[in-house]
């Protein structure tokens, strides 16, 4: 057995493929000790060849070939695959700091824990540093002994990340806790599963992962086509999360009863956002496909929205949404034109 697994999905990643494995190669654990799994997503470019090129001088790369499943079929596939003691994620996008690894490790095995969260920071597309968002920069990393169950109800925000984390395998294979299919968030859904299953974790503010803010991506894109992508994917996501708030109430998903109501708290929190950010979606740029989303949201029955959130700015546009959805669509998009007509000035 591997003591660490690295999963990294491959998908049009050529350009930035080698920083990323050499980062990973670039560890404070023996390379035999550990294996970088490259699924190759049915990617279009020569991302698996790089990949495969970089595997002649370092056997543990391995590339596994398979039909385009979208990041959550491919990190299905790794995990699978792996057979670390422990696993960890990295998009073939971004990279990680050297030297790091080895000590989260060391702090799994001596406080014998299923998770442990790290730190992280932003690079833009030259790596020059990004300041992080208010709420990120907001996040407690004091260390503390607790549950995955303690941590969602009263550290989790709304980042949900996969690669933020270090995972005891056996907790997600013994469980069969595998990524939803999406390619929009699809790890918001995986990661509270998780972290209802591990019974000790961990923070540390270690800064272990730099992560690429890049122009073209489906969080930032405005391009039509990928933003029906998003949105279908925000109605997706509010369907799983519904579901799962359907399984802990129900008694199906146990939660300790000493977090079960901040647990909730935080699901009700995170479908606030995510309709929060469909809203805006449609005011600002799918203004046409409001009855479509608008019925869709009507189905789900998660208005009114919990207004537990920080951000002043997500409030204002929560309490809008909760007189009626169609009032934040229509003020966003109103907005939006008189800024366009200024702009042309």
């Amino acid at each position: 057995m591997k003591i660490l697994s690295f999963i990294v999905p491959l998908y049009n990643s050529a350009k930035w493929l080698e920083k990323c494995l050499y980062s990973i190669l670039s560890q404070d654990i023996p390379e035999e000790q550990m294996e970088i799994i490259c699924i190759n997503d049915g990617s279009p470019d020569n991302s698996a060849d790089m990949a495969r090129e970089v595997g002649k001088e370092h056997p543990s790369i391995i590339v596994i070939d398979q039909p385009n499943q979208g990041p959550s079929g491919a990190r299905n596939t790794g995990m699978k695959a792996a057979t670390g003691k422990y696993l960890a994620f990295v998009d073939p996008d971004d990279f990680v700091e050297p030297n790091v690894y080895g000590q989260l490790v060391q702090q799994m095995e001596n406080k014998q824990l299923d998770m442990l969260r790290f730190n992280y920071q932003i690079v833009d597309e030259n790596y020059n540093y990004v300041e992080k968002r208010p709420f990120e920069n907001a996040f407690d990393y004091s260390p503390k002994l607790m549950s995955g169950a303690e941590f969602l109800a009263t550290r989790l925000d709304i980042a949900c990340n996969i690669w933020r984390y270090v995972y005891r395998r056996e907790i997600i294979i013994n469980n069969n806790i595998w990524c939803f299919t999406g390619d929009y968030y699809d790890d918001t859904p995986w990661l509270p599963l998780v972290l209802l299953k591990a019974e000790r974790m961990n923070i540390c503010n270690t800064i272990v992962y730099n992560y690429l803010e890049r122009a073209d991506s489906l969080v930032k894109t405005n391009v039509p086509k990928m933003m029906k992508r998003k949105s279908d994917g925000v109605i997706l996501l509010l369907k799983y999360l519904e579901q799962e708030l359907a399984d802990i109430r129900s008694g199906r998903l146990v939660v300790n009863d000493d977090w079960t109501e901040g647990v909730i708290a935080w699901y009700k929190n995170i479908e606030a956002h995510s309709v929060v950010s469909l809203l805006t979606n449609i005011g600002v740029s799918q203004f046409s496909e409001r009855k479509n989303y608008l019925g869709q949201l009507r189905k789900l029955n998660i208005c009114p929205l919990s207004t537990e959130t920080d951000s002043p700015k997500a409030l204002r546009k929560i309490r809008l949404a909760n007189v009626h959805p169609l009032l934040l669509i229509w003020v966003l998009h109103l907005m939006n034109l008189i800024k366009g007509n200024f702009n042309r000035l």
